[in-house]
């Protein structure tokens, strides 16, 4: 994987330099920018897997330095180092979708955790944006989470459980989901696990407890309220619209 690093202090861009490599040998310093316009033309000609960036530094700072990047279509990953833990910068790197902010004096074992999180998202995805569904791509994390609540919908979803699994924070997972599919988080598994609904409301003879069970309601009340809201009419209701369609249907068939 080839890493841009961004850093104006010199002993700091000279022992992230050094250190990298000795984590894992898949690691490949491709370029060191002093300053976030030289970043920014490294980016351009090198197009880095992974970039590592300080904040502040002169001409441009690293979050000005992603946007500019992004808005060339390069879509590496991004890992912030900053002493300036302000909320502010925070926000606008969750805005960026910046992949892990990591504040100075850095740990050998926070980064080391973070780049080898960032190689594994990497490695479980195809070297772009992975594709889900016609003519969308999404960044490994959301990817994942993607499929996985289309494969897992009836189980218990939530963003606490998918950013334990990803060591980031709620907030965070829940700014990047909406950014890249646009929509909530918990409208886009309501919405599949009500779709997987109806389907299973036209295929099978399943009783509509068993079906809200299936998708995910454990309170056959509660499923019925976000069904009527979703589709217009009740469960019963609209088995009984789709009986009177196949009889109607199998009539004119016969005719």
């Amino acid at each position: 994987m080839k890493i841009l690093i961004a850093e104006d202090e010199f002993h700091i861009r000279n022992g992230l330099s050094h250190l990298i490599p000795t984590i894992s040998p898949a690691y490949r310093i491709a370029g060191l920018a002093s300053d976030g316009r030289e970043g920014f033309e490294l980016a351009r000609r090198l197009e880095p897997d992974i970039v590592i960036t300080d904040i502040k530094m002169p001409k441009i700072d690293g979050l000005e330095m992603i946007e500019k990047i992004q808005n060339l279509g390069l879509q590496p990953v991004c890992l912030v180092l900053s002493g300036y833990a302000e909320f502010e910068y925070a926000r606008t790197a969750i805005r960026l979708g910046v992949n892990d902010y990591l504040l100075k004096p850095i740990s050998i074992e926070a980064l080391t955790k973070a780049l080898k999180r960032i190689e594994s998202e990497l490695s479980a995805a195809p070297s772009e944006a992975e594709n889900v569904g016609p003519e969308k791509k999404y960044s490994p994390v959301v990817s994942d989470m993607v499929k996985t609540i289309h494969l897992d919908y009836g189980k218990h979803l939530c963003l606490e459980f998918f950013a334990e699994k990803y060591k980031m924070t709620p907030e965070y997972l829940s700014t990047l989901f909406a950014k890249e599919t646009s929509e909530t988080f918990s409208n886009y598994l309501k919405n599949v696990r009500l779709e997987k609904a109806k389907e299973l409301l036209n295929k099978t003879d399943l009783k509509i407890y068993e079906i809200a069970c299936r998708v995910g309601y454990t309170e056959p009340k509660y499923f019925s309220k976000v069904f009527r809201e979703y589709v217009g009419v009740s469960a019963k209701q609209y088995i009984q619209q789709k009986g009177l369609q196949k009889r109607s249907n199998g009539e004119s068939h016969k005719s």
